[in-house]
């Protein structure tokens, strides 16, 4: 049974998984599921909870290769059957508690250099509860002694998509190859346009959009609540399966899908970023939970 710590504060209640990448194993709001929960008896991975963290990169690296500054690198594919690397290591590593309370959890990881990413690097995570949401902060410190790439993302699935309706506003995305790259940025088709309320469709999409305003919504007019995520990034990839999962995956990144291959390092904000030694990079994610129609609006 993978240990869980909890956390409760007004209507909302956490249980953060250490052990299974610093995972969010769930997040309720009155007993109400948000993000798609753990199964106890299921297969016990961090890619199975509610949420889990991208770090040192999001998304995917083609075939584990690339180039920084003059040099080539293969980093481990480390995904059964994926022709890529995908989302960092970070979620499959066990995170240390580094402190917690009533309203908040800490976690630390450390990673050397290793064949899984050639540089050495800290991060730091901290699930803080507000009294009807939740914010998240991702860190990575840059322990070598020059610079380096770095990327973070959050991979939240919220739950009951059949019954969901989303919305949120970005100006491009990108399209995407036979091998699930990025190939083309171009203003939203009328089909991927969430400008307004509708329900996901399953399968329709896994890409990454661009020039997005940080803001989320997603509601069940059934079960009469909302979920509004801000985040501190203009990328989002937002990702609906079509296996059967009944979940929606709307996932702020500081970077596109494959980036390192694409642009140098911190030379705009679709890249990765270039942390200097001793730097850091940090990303938030903040989801707050109301009664729905009772939040105006904002896009």
């Amino acid at each position: 049974m993978t240990r869980l710590m909890e956390c409760k504060y007004g209507d909302v209640h956490i249980a953060v998984a250490p052990e299974l990448g610093g995972a969010l194993a769930w997040l309720r709001w009155r007993g109400q599921a948000i993000l798609r929960p753990l199964d106890p008896q299921g297969a016990q991975r961090a890619n199975m909870c509610g949420s889990y963290p991208l770090i040192p990169w999001s998304n995917r690296i083609a075939d584990g290769r690339f180039v920084f500054d003059g040099q080539p690198f293969q980093v481990t594919r480390n995904v059964p059957d994926n022709l890529h690397a995908l989302h960092g290591i970070g979620w499959q590593q066990v995170w240390e508690v580094e402190s917690a309370s009533e309203t908040q959890i800490d976690l630390a990881l450390t990673c050397p250099a290793s064949a899984r990413w050639p540089w050495p690097w800290r991060a730091s995570q901290r699930f803080a509860l507000t009294e009807n949401g939740l914010i998240v902060t991702l860190t990575y410190h840059n322990l070598a002694d020059h610079a380096v790439p770095a990327g973070l993302g959050f991979h939240p699935f919220f739950a009951d998509a059949a019954r969901s309706e989303v919305t949120f506003h970005a100006a491009h995305v990108w399209l995407n190859d036979d091998n699930s790259l990025p190939d083309e940025e171009v203003t939203v088709p009328p089909a991927w346009d969430y400008t307004r309320f509708k329900t996901p469709l399953p399968g329709s999409v896994d890409n990454c959009f661009t020039d997005w305003n940080g803001e989320a919504i997603v509601r069940w007019p059934q079960r009469g609540i909302r979920a509004t995520l801000h985040s501190n990034t203009p990328n989002l990839v937002f990702f609906i399966p079509g296996d059967g999962r009944n979940v929606v995956a709307i996932e702020p990144v500081s970077h596109i899908n494959d980036a390192i291959n694409r642009f140098p390092a911190g030379s705009n904000d679709q890249a990765m970023d270039r942390i200097a030694p001793g730097g850091e990079l940090s990303l938030s994610m903040t989801i707050r939970m109301s009664d729905d129609g009772t939040t105006p609006r904002t896009l």
